[in-house]
């Protein structure tokens, strides 16, 4: 009963000055205020407002001395300080003491009149207390004693490398923009650059987001370039074929139609009916005017294997290359393809060092880094002043992609959304529970045991929204079990439903020719092999397919093109369904 009481007490108290003074929460074992990173924070301005020495801030907050990003959270440990106090009409000696996190009987104490009841505008000296951070005014609401900050020992400078001198600026790196060239107009080496921004190569990409110091003495004497106006991407950016009259197509698929040793139904299966798909597709470019020759060749094959395929002097030949569907084939593929210079397109995901250097590859499955987004920009979308909160995994799977998925949240510009988002574990997520009246949780762990739990306990909650992965949907406990009536919004490449107005009038057409019942992988070849092909025609690098959104944008100068088009998707009463 005690520590439900306590637990009231401590978020009464953090709403009733949410909205003026910082939160406070604990992590590892302490007190600290929760402060969200704003345009020109810095950490010598944290100090200051906060009254706590740099070095406890940066030892609370691994990896933000590489520098902060606007949006993010950062843990200011509390520091216990002697404070006055005006006693403010009807306040109380017991509100008081919540409102600093003392004991009443310490204030007392040191203010012996207070022992017979309050005064309006009585002063109180509270010693030992937490004192109250204004977050609008960037000042301390109480009067507290002077006390000089203690300035960073000097291991911590060695280890942190502290400077109060600098600041750091995101740039968008813009066409034709080098690490070499941002080195040379924002004075700062190259090994630096890549140091901060954690770049194990000196590659970045158009469009991609660069962290670079500038030194207070450097920002009157650099000449910061005016960003130019967002153009239409030029022509060079476009897929394109050559004009022919005829065209040569690979299709490796693994029939395995003669039954090798190494057979395996399901995956001879899934081949065959993307094939089924394909071949759709190919009678429907055949509409569209497209000449094309279609190869396809089984790799499982006991008469044929990859590396006999790959010595036929006609492959030399193809205008496009589809891969095949398993990872460690497609890059026996990828290598060849990439090696005499064909377009190969991938139908399934791909490692995107498939495409750095390869402007001839395509990866049709938008990648882990662009579903993310995609789920970013949902969020802000939907929840555009609320305060979210990411419960961080453990495994390095997990962790990969909830640091894609914090980066894409911050990139989403202030002018779409003013949202915030807290950092939080398995231990401590419950602590937000009352922070807002409809909480938002992102879950992107496959944590079976701890995930199952979160959707159990929530399942009820009509103001708790979780945003999740595709993966769950793959347990019996998710997709299989009646009474887990569970809910919650995820990041898909493709969106495949029976109820789906495309894959309808599809299936119908389906079912006349084979029939057989549509399955995923028919639509999944059926929309690859008429993306692809279409290019050959009409140069379009953007279409929907019957369950495949396509948008290629090409990663760069000298690099692949990636369908950065997915699908976000509500799970709810079974069935998925677009936001």
């Amino acid at each position: 009963m005690k520590k439900s009481l306590l637990f009231f007490l401590l978020f009464s108290t953090v709403f009733v000055y949410g909205q003026q003074y910082a939160q406070i929460t604990e992590r590892e074992g302490k007190k600290c205020y929760i402060h969200t990173v704003a345009d020109g924070n810095n950490l010598y301005g944290l100090q200051q407002m906060y009254a706590c020495p740099a070095e406890d801030i940066l030892n609370m907050n691994p990896g933000i001395e590489r520098g902060f990003t606007t949006g993010e959270v950062v843990f200011i440990p509390v520091q216990r300080r002697t404070v006055k106090h005006t006693v403010a009409e009807k306040e109380t000696l017991y509100a008081v003491s919540r409102m600093y996190d003392v004991s009443m009987d310490s204030i007392v104490k040191y203010n012996p009149k207070a022992k017979n009841g309050l005064i309006l505008n009585q002063r109180l000296t509270i010693p030992n207390a937490i004192a109250k951070i204004q977050t609008d005014q960037l000042a301390t609401s109480t009067e507290v004693s002077q006390q000089e900050i203690p300035k960073p020992s000097v291991a911590a400078q060695s280890k942190f490398k502290i400077s109060f001198s600098d600041a750091i600026v995101s740039h968008v790196v813009l066409p034709q923009e080098s690490l070499y060239t941002l080195s040379k107009r924002f004075m700062v080496p190259v090994p630096e650059l890549q140091a901060l921004n954690n770049l194990k190569s000196s590659r970045v990409n158009p469009g991609q987001t660069v962290k670079i110091p500038i030194k207070k003495e450097k920002v009157e004497r650099v000449q910061i370039r005016p960003v130019p106006p967002k153009q239409e991407p030029e022509e060079k950016d476009e897929l394109q074929f050559s004009a022919r009259k005829s065209f040569e197509i690979a299709l490796f698929l693994p029939l395995n139609l003669d039954s090798t040793a190494t057979y395996n139904r399901f995956v001879s299966n899934a081949a065959l009916e993307y094939y089924m798909g394909a071949k759709l597709a190919m009678d429907s470019l055949s509409h569209l005017g497209l000449n094309a020759t279609f190869h396809v060749y089984d790799y499982e094959s006991a008469n044929e294997n990859l590396t006999a395929i790959l010595e036929k002097p006609e492959l030399l030949g193809m205008d496009v290359i589809f891969s095949p569907l398993q990872q460690r084939e497609a890059e026996v593929v990828s290598v060849f393809a990439r090696k005499n210079e064909l377009t190969i397109a991938f139908p399934v995901a791909m490692k995107e060092s498939e495409l750095i250097g390869n402007p001839n590859a395509i990866c049709l499955s938008p990648s882990s880094s662009n579903l993310m987004e995609q789920m970013a920009l949902s969020v802000h979308q939907h929840y555009v002043d609320q305060t979210v909160v990411l419960i961080k995994g453990e495994t390095e799977a997990d962790m990969k992609l909830d640091q894609l998925f914090l980066t894409a949240f911050r990139n989403v510009p202030s002018s779409i959304s003013k949202a915030k988002i807290i950092e939080a574990t398995w231990k401590n997520y419950k602590q937000y529970e009352f922070m807002n009246e409809d909480i938002i949780y992102v879950v992107l762990s496959t944590d079976k045991a701890k995930v199952l739990a979160l959707l159990e306990k929530y399942k009820s909650n009509h103001h708790v929204h979780i945003f999740g992965l595709k993966e769950w949907l793959e347990w019996k406990e998710v997709s299989g079990t009646i009474e887990n009536t569970y809910a919650f919004t995820y990041a898909s490449p493709t969106y495949f439903s029976y109820h789906s107005p495309n894959v309808m009038a599809f299936h119908k057409k389906y079912r006349r020719t084979y029939s057989s019942d549509l399955t995923r992988m028919a639509c999944l070849g059926y929309d690859a092999t008429l993306m692809i092909c279409r290019q050959l025609i009409s140069q379009t690098n953007k279409q929907t397919g019957i369950i495949s959104n396509y948008q290629l944008i090409q990663q760069g100068v000298g690099n692949g093109f990636q369908n950065t088009a997915g699908y976000i998707l509500d799970y709810k009463g079974f069935e998925s369904k677009p936001e």
